[in-house]
């Protein structure tokens, strides 16, 4: 798993707004730093660490739901949608590892050839064939997803985290 991007500059005196900023412009410029692989659909370990950046937003903006207000509300929706494409893709990523890793072994065995019929290996290239099919679907609908809300996304996260803390001072 990819490990979280640290934050720096929380300061305990400060006001829970001011320090929930300072986490919430991190975990934008992690999430967004996996930017350039989106259209990369084979970028396998990315898409799953862009999903783990996707679950720490989400939880940041859940966190300090009172700090973020409406706007970060419906960010949260946005985001859980995205997080959850790209959770089904790595989903289909582990099961077609397996998959291929079955067929490996059986390939390796050392039985007498099966008839077509009674071989597993073909019912497990049938099921790798489906499990890329929804993979692709999968893969398909975060990339709608990030091109109809990533950039408008993004604005709201760097406008909310760079808001000026009411009572702070100027």
């Amino acid at each position: 798993m990819s490990k979280a991007w640290p934050v720096a500059g929380i300061a305990p005196a400060d006001t829970l707004a001011e320090n929930a900023r300072i986490i919430l412009a991190v975990r934008t410029a992690e999430f967004f730093s996996y930017a350039t692989i989106v259209d990369r659909e084979d970028a396998v370990e990315e898409l799953h660490a862009l999903r783990i950046a996707a679950k720490r937003l989400r939880y940041t903006l859940e966190l300090f739901r009172d700090v973020y207000g409406a706007l970060g509300e419906r960010l949260i929706d946005t985001v859980k949608a995205m997080q959850e494409e790209l959770g089904e893709v790595h989903d289909h990523d582990v099961r077609l590892d397996l998959i291929a890793a079955e067929i490996t072994v059986l390939a390796a065995g050392d039985a007498a050839p099966l008839a077509e019929d009674s071989d597993p290996r073909v019912g497990l290239s049938a099921l790798t064939v489906r499990e890329a099919t929804a993979r692709r679907s999968h893969y398909l609908a975060f990339g709608e997803l990030w091109a109809t809300h990533a950039a408008e996304m993004r604005a709201s996260l760097v406008r909310l985290s760079a808001l000026p803390v009411p009572g702070a001072a100027a």
